[in-house]
């Protein structure tokens, strides 16, 4: 919402906003933008279009009044499938994880490659210091959210399925009704590019196939595009023949499977490899992933991540691991008391690797407490400490004996930078 906001703004309209609370993103917006935190009978009177996001809900106050007063509404979705259609060609990334870094690496690369293209990423691009980019009307490279179906709002030129796997149990009421939408998601591309290691992506393959077909993996190499992983850097190979070898930046194997995506697209849209591999080589990322913010007076190395899904926490921890830290200490913010119940449950060695994990309270975001499970169960099941107050655990951390400390969570925990 806020990269939407500062490209409205960028086309030279007037923008007002609104918000539960003040977080750093929407304080970043009041330079352009008139944003409250507070709902007024006439919030949004005089609007001549209201943009919503789908975390809302129809009760939302603002939401109500643009429909009783008759202004146009367009939900976020909607909003990037116009901007995509606005562009000749549109490449969106679509997947359970790594959405946000493979279009930070498609950014880079076709930045590289001249192509000068308009971005729009749920992250802030770590290269271009925003949520967007605002290109020319040639590409429109953009992420592609599964959640209440909103990726069937485009019909991209190429469509990219990094991973499917079960999440957002408030709106799909079994990995089936996921398939389902994934599927549809991949009749709406003119293109496809998919990761053939995903259990789940064959699966979706064998129900539909696609005429336009182009493969990823670190697993077969039979697949039209294959990367060989080596300690520090990876191989693309392409039907046998090596294309570019590349070293990034980040750390993990979650990683290389974003790079090999975007390289898949990149080199199948005619980018040379000489430029896909500099790009990723250079390329920073996206804030929040795996992201290192400071070391402490103790010489603990604190990092951010925002996994909040049992696959993402793993991985990180996999890379914390690969990394050579011994002695990792965990805080984890379950995001939504309806995954904590639904895609949590029976996942609870999540955690392994660690050698303390402290579980913050839930963080609601669009949900109510009576939706799902409490974070004092989650900590029980996996083994850990329930930690109710974020401050308090901070301060205690700050002379603690461990060689990392990684907070992860998609809520509010990112709170924790001015406690050291």
């Amino acid at each position: 919402m806020s990269a939407i906001s500062a490209y409205c703004r960028f086309l030279g309209k007037e923008i007002y906003g609104y918000d539960a609370v003040r977080t750093n993103e929407s304080a970043k917006l009041e330079k352009h933008a008139v944003i409250k935190y507070y709902s007024t009978p006439d919030s949004v009177k005089g609007m001549d279009l209201v943009i919503y996001t789908n975390a809302i809900s129809e009760e939302n106050f603002e939401y109500r009044a643009a429909k009783k007063l008759k202004i146009p509404t367009l939900s976020r979705a909607n909003f990037l499938g116009y901007v995509a259609w606005k562009h000749r060609k549109s490449i969106a990334v679509s997947g359970t994880h790594g959405k946000s870094t493979t279009t930070a690496y498609l950014a880079k690369i076709f930045d590289y490659a001249g192509k000068n293209p308009t971005v729009f990423c749920g992250a802030s691009l770590r290269d271009y210091l925003g949520g967007a980019i605002f290109g020319g009307r040639e590409l429109a490279i953009f992420e592609a959210c599964e959640y209440m179906d909103s990726f069937l709002e485009f019909k991209p030129s190429v469509g990219c399925i990094l991973n499917i796997e079960y999440d957002h149990p408030d709106y799909f009421a079994n990995e089936d009704a996921l398939l389902e939408s994934f599927s549809r998601f991949l009749e709406s591309s003119e293109r496809v590019v998919v990761n053939i290691d995903c259990p789940n992506v064959k699966k979706l393959l064998e129900r539909k196939n696609h005429p336009r077909l182009t493969t990823f993996s670190l697993k077969s190499r039979n697949a039209d595009y294959f990367g060989e992983v080596k300690k520090n850097s990876f191989i693309c190979y392409c039907k046998g023949k090596m294309m570019f070898e590349a070293s990034l930046k980040a750390r993990g194997v979650h990683f290389v499977y974003d790079a090999m995506c975007a390289a898949s697209v990149a080199l199948s849209e005619g980018v040379s490899s000489g430029v896909v591999a500099s790009a990723l080589s250079d390329a920073l990322g996206v804030s929040r992933r795996l992201e290192f913010i400071k070391k402490t007076d103790t010489g603990a190395q604190i990092f951010e991540d925002y996994a909040h899904h049992p696959t993402e926490i793993k991985a990180t921890i996999s890379a914390l691991l690969e990394m050579g830290y011994k002695r990792i200490c965990c805080v984890f913010q379950p995001h939504t008391f309806s995954r904590t119940r639904y895609v949590f449950d029976t996942k609870y060695d999540i955690f392994d690797g660690c050698e303390s994990v402290y579980i913050l309270p839930t963080y609601a975001a669009r949900e109510t407490v009576d939706l799902g499970a409490d974070s004092r169960e989650l900590a029980k099941k996996c083994g850990a400490t329930f930690s109710p107050s974020l401050c308090a655990l901070c301060n205690e951390l700050k002379a603690s004996p461990y060689d990392c400390i990684v907070f992860m969570g998609a809520g509010d925990i990112g709170c924790f930078k001015k406690y050291f």
